[in-house]
């Protein structure tokens, strides 16, 4: 299955490898576990990635990272965990300095692009791809290798509660344990532990709730200067969503950031119904059916109720 992908490979030494715009835990720890394995493979290989939410910073050799591509030209890119181009965190320019492209992803709703491709929707994590193609290569997976895997895993099935959530990937995770990753560290980094700052803004973000629908459509909205009044980044802003989604009888959870750009960052959860990647696709987004987001642009007050009006379609 990973055949095409190989011989681009092993024709290739230079290799870049980038994710999504604002990456998650599945972003990164697909990028970063694919980039120590291709350097194990005997490749010079580099990651392109932009600025994330500090909650990441204890991952093993995470200040690996460089902003933009540094030479003329390379032999290849690896795309990952993003369904569509233009998320990616890289500039045209950048991209077409790439002799080769290579796409592994798995969103239901992609836009294939690149040379060669791999796209499984089954799977609940690009790390679960990863994995798969990391084992193909033969490539031994020691610790650093594993602990990325693991995160990306943890992170996009929800800490494995997901119904995404597979044999496979649960058979994945036994073996990553056997590498002697210290998976209640990663867990309580990435789940257990909050910033006083994020904490005021859960309040926040709860305080300015409002309901619809009786109470299946749960939305709020923060606004740019309170959340830098807390002094929190754009990055730890985020996480908000899930717990609009908690509260019993809600179908869909929607957690609106305002920027610096005055843009908004809409963050989509559902409670198993609804599939919100659909309302994500339709505004200019994308993702999964339980988790998806999209940039608002415009007046705020008629982007919300467009985005209202649309769940409730779709809640009927």
């Amino acid at each position: 299955m990973f055949e095409n992908i190989k011989k681009i490979l092993d024709e290739s030494n230079l290799i870049y490898i980038v994710g999504h715009k604002n990456p998650d835990g599945d972003c990164i720890g697909s990028t970063y576990a694919l980039c120590l394995a291709l350097k194990k493979y005997g490749k010079e290989v580099k990651i392109i990635m932009p600025s994330f939410s500090d909650s990441f910073n204890f991952l093993p050799n995470i200040n690996i990272a460089v902003s933009n591509v540094l030479e003329e030209k390379y032999d290849l890119l690896f795309a990952l965990d993003c369904s569509n181009p233009e998320r990616l965190a890289i500039s045209d320019e950048d991209i077409k300095k790439a002799n080769k492209i290579v796409m592994l992803d798995h969103h239901e709703i992609s836009a294939p692009f690149g040379d060669a491709r791999y796209i499984d929707s089954t799977r609940p994590a690009a790390a679960e791809i990863v994995y798969n193609f990391i084992e193909y290569l033969n490539i031994d997976i020691d610790k650093d290798i594993a602990t990325y895997i693991y995160t990306g895993l943890m992170t996009d099935t929800g800490s494995f509660n997901y119904e995404s959530t597979k044999p496979s990937t649960l058979m994945i995770a036994s073996k990553l344990l056997e590498k002697q990753i210290d998976f209640a560290y990663i867990c309580k980094k990435l789940n257990d532990t909050v910033k006083e700052s994020k904490l005021k803004l859960l309040a926040k973000t709860i305080d300015n709730m409002e309901v619809y629908y009786d109470g299946k459509l749960r939305y709020s909205f923060v606004d740019y200067n309170t959340i830098k009044s807390f002094g929190l980044d754009d990055e730890d802003a985020e996480g908000m969503t899930n717990y609009l989604r908690k509260v019993e009888g809600t179908e869909v959870a929607v957690y609106v950031r305002g920027r610096k750009d005055n843009t908004a960052k809409v963050s989509l959860r559902s409670g198993g119904n609804i599939d919100v990647s659909k309302i994500a696709i339709k505004f200019g987004g994308g993702g999964h059916k339980r988790a998806a987001g999209y940039t608002m642009i415009g007046d705020i007050k008629e982007q919300k109720d467009n985005l209202i009006d649309l769940v409730g379609v779709m809640l009927k």
